[in-house]
């Protein structure tokens, strides 16, 4: 729970973050990075949610085992 709650407060931040950015960027910079004024900051969001999820998939399977248990369930 608390995951989820800190993975929604970087996604707002980023959210937020990428508005505020989005003035200062010119039409070909936007189009050398794949995006528009409309999609700028739904994309960037979606890649961030992205990375996060990648992240937490690494780290679930990455858990540590110990073999002198393993046979033991």
């Amino acid at each position: 729970m608390l995951k989820r709650l800190y993975n929604a407060m970087i996604l707002a931040r980023q959210a937020s973050a990428t508005a505020k950015t989005l003035p200062y960027l010119t039409d070909v910079h936007l189009e050398e990075m794949g995006f528009g004024r409309d999609t700028f900051v739904e994309g960037i969001k979606a890649k961030v949610e992205a990375e996060l999820d990648t992240s937490d998939t690494e780290k679930a399977q990455a858990v540590p085992v110990n073999p002198t248990l393993v046979g033991a369930v």
